[in-house]
């Protein structure tokens, strides 16, 4: 079955791209594997793509930020593994790379999209419903027997282009250099867009705005601030959803921002 995370490590990539099983016990890689390892260390190196927890930026000496996300702690292991005499698997199964930074590597290589992580005939991100996804509407209702189970399905209310104007105005009442409304030089292709592409284009407008007055709040800050969940019609959709609509337009340096390594990660290396 196809996977569609978000992010792989270049040990999943590499082992799954030649058809075989990453969570086997291997003792000795096979070639194929070797090859696409080495292929794209190189990548990371040379700056074709992004690796999520390995930047080519210099750390300071005295830096306080843990060196493990600095690819020149690995100068040696990198070096090895593109040249193929070594492959530290710890490295491997460290070092992992965007599913649409991998997406737009491909392409611009004229690589064939892996068939693991781009099935043939599968839209690259999934097309939510105008009025939301069922499931993201449940709401919980108090059951009337004990131990039962009840909820209901809140969908949210279509808002008309009067509505939007509207909402414009009060929202330049808040902020008269924040333009929450969705407006487009073609009417009619604006009034075909569906609710979640509208709400959409509005937390990005919104996101773009906050990050030119504060650089220094994180996707997560924003995803929750009141002008993305209000205004922009975020609490209508999960979370992560919006996490992904404002990580599209986030600064480099707000989206290659990291904190501590998760604790799994650790656990596999």
């Amino acid at each position: 079955m196809p996977l569609i995370a978000d992010e792989l490590t270049i040990w999943d990539i590499s082992f799954r791209w030649a058809g075989y099983d990453p969570s086997r016990l291997w003792f000795r890689l096979p070639l194929t594997v070797k090859d696409y390892a080495r292929l794209l260390m190189h990548a990371i190196l040379h700056g074709e793509i992004v690796c999520v927890n390995l930047t080519l930026a210099k750390r300071p000496p005295e830096s306080k930020a843990d060196p493990r996300f600095y690819i020149r702690t690995y100068v040696g292991d990198v070096y090895d593994c593109i040249f193929g005499k070594r492959f530290n698997r710890k490295l491997l199964r460290w070092a992992t790379l965007d599913r649409m930074d991998f997406h737009e590597w491909c392409e611009r290589r004229g690589i064939p999209l892996p068939e693991f992580w781009f099935p043939s005939g599968w839209k690259l991100d999934f097309e939510m419903p105008e009025l939301g996804a069922r499931a993201l509407c449940a709401t919980h209702l108090e059951p009337e027997d004990e131990g039962g189970f009840s909820l209901r399905y809140d969908y949210p209310e279509i808002v008309e282009e009067g509505d939007n104007k509207n909402k414009e105005k009060n929202a330049k009442e808040t902020d008269d250099s924040l333009s929450l409304a969705i407006t487009s030089k073609d009417s009619e292709n604006n009034r075909k867009l569906r609710a979640n592409q509208k709400a959409k284009i509005a937390c990005q407008q919104i996101a773009g705005k906050i990050w030119v007055d504060d650089l220094h709040r994180t996707i997560p800050s924003i995803v929750e601030d009141e002008l993305i969940q209000k205004y922009g019609g975020g609490k209508h959709y999960d979370s992560e959803t919006v996490y992904e609509w404002i990580r599209e337009i986030a600064p480099p340096e707000v989206k290659n921002r990291r904190g501590r390594p998760r604790k799994n990660r650790d656990k596999e290396s």
